[in-house]
């Protein structure tokens, strides 16, 4: 193991930590555990959706795995900056501890698998939006397990090649020593700064291509009104990840031109990118909550209808709405104009002019006809159309035996008395 004697005075042990440190410390240790306990949340919650959805249907959803996946990266990466309770607890950083070593370890892997995860979650969405293309299923888990190869791989060249003194202090933890630039650099921030603009790129080429479509005429009418709000919902994907990213990044980037950030601005980037869990559950939580949170696995074929706009209130599905018009016999038809529309007490207001219309014509002096034209559109229901029959039915159901049988008594029969 590395000892003291053999660093400098920016690698070795801080004894005692700066006062004017700890509040920021502090920060990095609370945005630290509150990402670790929202991923391991949600890691548990789709460790049952997706053993439910294997016993129930034998299949599952790529998209739910590749968030599984996600989560598992940022526990890693989460757990790394809630390592440093220990050293506010005892106010100092003890270089060539088990702690020390194990904090080195879970940045490099937790930063990686990070990125590694976003950017295939963004090629994910760009296959399946855009060209409308998945993997086979083997080649799927194929590739997600040469992806955590690819992880471990590259953290682990550095500890090869400096089993001994590869982590120690880096300002208020432990990572790589500065001194191994070409390894902090190689096997770490080439790989964060191409994902950083890989995500940018990707999801600035879903946003296009999906306006281009909405202006072509590519979609339906409600079809390209979901279109508009997920566009919208794209730029924050990569916003997110840069945001949370950037700052630690750059910070550790000036360091390697012999400018070296402070350690209160390494403690402000570290609760950035530790922040990176959290913000993930949230987003991908309420994107997509559809995919996450359905009972039965949604299909992988469905592309636009698995994002839901958390900002905008979601329509209802069902319905349908009536559009009479009238028309005197001596107007053109092509010139007449709705008086009233009545819409059905669905779930959703449906256009009448695609769907149904209604004619009033004028016959004659005293006689009105009323001729109704209606065309019906039978379409596979989508992971929406479960979502909402499922609440429905949640709200419907009587909460116990008593509810129901008082339930059914008030609408069939009155009962008078119950014996013992």
């Amino acid at each position: 193991m590395v000892t003291s004697k053999q660093l400098d005075d920016e690698s070795s042990s801080l004894h005692p930590i700066p006062e004017h440190i700890h509040p920021w410390l502090r920060a990095v240790v609370v945005f630290g555990f509150l990402s670790f306990v929202a991923s391991v949340t949600l890691c548990f919650i789709l460790i049952y959706r997706l053993i439910r959805w294997q016993i129930k249907s034998k299949r599952t959803n790529q998209f739910v795995i590749l968030i599984f996946n996600l989560v598992l990266a940022d526990i890693q990466q989460s757990l790394a900056f809630v390592l440093n309770v220990e050293w506010l607890r005892m106010d100092t950083v003890i270089v060539g501890t088990r702690i020390c070593w194990a904090q080195g370890w879970f940045v490099s892997t937790g930063d990686l698998a990070s990125g590694v995860w976003c950017f295939t979650i963004g090629l994910h969405t760009f296959a399946s939006v855009i060209l409308n293309y998945r993997l086979k299923t083997r080649c799927f888990f194929m590739t997600i397990a040469a992806l955590w190869v690819f992880i471990y791989g590259v953290s682990l060249i550095g500890v090869a090649m400096h089993p001994r003194d590869l982590y120690v202090r880096a300002g208020t933890w432990c990572w790589i020593h500065h001194d191994f630039e070409d390894l902090r650099l190689w096997t770490h921030y080439f790989w964060i700064f191409l994902f950083e603009f890989g995500n940018v790129i990707i999801y600035a080429i879903i946003y296009f291509l999906l306006i281009q479509r909405i202006r072509s005429g590519y979609y339906t009418a409600m079809e390209a009104n979901r279109a508009k709000a997920i566009s919208n919902l794209m730029v924050v994907y990569p916003i997110v990840y840069v945001i949370c990213t950037l700052p630690l990044a750059s910070a550790r980037m000036s360091s390697m031109s012999n400018h070296p950030p402070s350690l209160a601005r390494l403690c402000l980037a570290g609760a950035m990118i530790t922040s990176n869990g959290w913000l993930d559950v949230l987003l991908y939580t309420l994107t997509r909550r559809i995919m996450i949170f359905s009972d039965e696995p949604p299909a992988d074929d469905n592309g636009i209808d698995t994002f839901s706009a958390f900002w905008s209130e979601s329509g209802k599905r069902f319905g349908a709405a009536t559009t009479i018009e009238a028309t005197p016999s001596d107007r053109p038809k092509h010139n007449h104009k709705p008086s009233r529309v009545r819409a059905g007490r669905g779930l959703v207001t449906l256009s009448s002019r695609d769907e149904s219309s209604d004619d009033l014509c004028g016959c004659g002096s005293n006689d009105i006809k009323l001729v109704t034209t209606t065309q019906i559109i039978s379409e596979p229901a989508q992971p929406a159309d479960y979502e909402e029959l499922e609440a429905e039915a949640r709200k419907k159901r009587p909460r116990t035996p008593v509810g129901r049988w008082s339930e059914d008594s008030g609408k069939e029969f009155h009962l008078e008395h119950i014996p013992d």
